[in-house]
């Protein structure tokens, strides 16, 4: 795991696609996944990871010799009903054949670590509610649902997200036993 730097903006936003197009296949529109842009979405991280130089919202990325496998962002919480000391877990993504090797796992810590040394207390991410494995995964990791939830319209689509926190006392120590991560 490293910090992600500006001149990782094309990888994350391949991986962030790539990730997408595989874990939302099925819940959202086909049309929308296969239209999505690694080119669009390399100009705004590159835009975010150069405008965060102290990294307020920093990102960081798991890597092997053949590329980036995978990504997570986080920062301030940026729901009306949640402020600081929570930050936020903005987005989390893998390659799917980084799925189920740890990887995801790690990436996690790293940004929780992170961010609780920032002086964050509790953290919380948005997760689509259909999503099964992810949900499983956050679980596995302590995170529970807190009860809040939203609706988006992706690709024309009216799509659920929960949200999700981990507690001041949640964290590697804390997860769930017997459970596998997806």
């Amino acid at each position: 795991m490293r910090r992600a730097d500006p001149a990782d903006a094309h990888a994350i936003a391949e991986t962030g696609v790539v990730g997408w197009q595989s874990a939302y296949r099925g819940l959202l529109p086909d049309d929308y996944l296969d239209g999505m842009s690694v080119d669009k979405r390399a100009i705004a991280w590159q835009s975010m990871l150069e405008a965060d130089p102290e990294g307020r919202t920093p990102a960081w990325v798991a890597e092997t010799a053949a590329g980036v496998l995978g990504f997570v962002s986080g920062g301030p919480p940026r729901d009306a009903d949640v402020s600081p000391p929570t930050a936020e877990i903005y987005a989390i993504y893998l390659r799917p054949e980084a799925w189920r090797r740890g990887i995801g796992t790690a990436l996690m810590e790293t940004a929780t670590a992170h961010l609780r040394s920032a002086g964050a207390t509790e953290l919380v991410l948005w997760v689509f509610e259909a999503n099964a494995r992810a949900r499983a995964f956050y679980q596995a990791l302590g995170w529970l649902p807190d009860g809040a939830r939203q609706a988006l319209l992706v690709g024309g689509q009216r799509a659920m997200e929960v949200r999700y926190r981990l507690g001041p006392s949640a964290g590697p120590q804390a997860r769930l036993t017997g459970q596998s991560i997806r």
